[in-house]
């Protein structure tokens, strides 16, 4: 028998809620496979830091413990705030944005990430030439973001001659502008179209989602991530509202 159109639409809203369901778990699956990878960070760190206060005690040094123990306290909050992000984007609550002095981020992106540079004999120059720098946003979101690009930086150079890696930031209009740039062989053709999507990536053992949070996360506050096309080094900048600045997102 045939269905009346009031059955057809009712088959076509039931179609279409679980759909919009499906979507709604796909991506934040997506999410939650982005947070675990971002999770790796801090416990990593802070499992190295335990390890160092461990032999500091031994030793009997403990004005160096102390340091050890504000830096574990330091990380942990750290992957609190990314769990918290988490569970805020699955209710779809707003982020709350503040004060973040650019220079502070840069910093602690360096000391996370510098050892691991000198280890891979890359050269990372990190320069926060204009200091006073302020964007409206979130201070852990702004760290997860230049951490993941300037990581995938480092990864990018491993297998060329030259390893240098660049970080620089300033003021453009009414976004501050965050440049990571590296010399390795750029992003391979087959997924510059499609590099902030989730899954496309470049890695042999890459997910694909690092980006695609990433540009999520610059989005939340009001910003964005782009490679930019004509840099002779490959180059991606990060864009986000100064504080005072016009708001708003920016243009792609």
């Amino acid at each position: 028998a045939g269905l009346t159109e009031a059955e057809r639409q009712a088959e076509i809203s039931a179609r279409e809620a679980r759909l919009a369901h499906a979507s709604r778990v796909n991506a934040l699956g997506e999410m939650a496979s982005g947070m675990a990878h971002e999770l790796t960070q801090p416990l990593t760190a802070i499992l190295s830091q335990a390890q160092a206060g461990r032999h500091l005690a031994a030793r009997g040094d403990m004005e160096a413990v102390g340091k050890v123990l504000q830096s574990i306290a330091d990380q942990s909050k750290r992957a609190s705030a990314i769990i918290m992000r988490l569970r805020n984007w699955s209710r779809m609550a707003p982020e709350e944005t503040t004060e973040v002095h650019l220079a502070g981020v840069l910093q602690n992106v360096e000391l996370l990430l510098s050892a691991d540079a000198r280890k891979n004999g890359v050269t990372l120059a990190v320069d926060a030439a204009e200091q006073d720098l302020v964007v409206r946003g979130e201070q852990v979101a702004l760290e997860q973001i230049v951490f993941n690009l300037v990581r995938n930086a480092i990864e990018a150079v491993e297998d060329v001659d030259e390893k240098q890696v660049s970080v620089s930031a300033r003021a453009q209009g009414s976004f501050a502008e965050i440049d990571v740039s590296d010399t390795g062989p750029g992003v391979p053709d087959a997924i510059r179209d499609r590099l902030f999507e989730p899954f496309a990536t470049g890695k042999p053992n890459g997910t694909g989602l690092g980006l695609t949070l990433c540009q999520r996360l610059a989005e939340g506050m009001g910003g964005d991530i782009r490679l930019l096309p004509q840099a002779v080094r490959t180059t991606f900048q990060v864009r986000i509202p100064l504080e005072g600045g016009n708001g708003g997102e920016a243009e792609r």
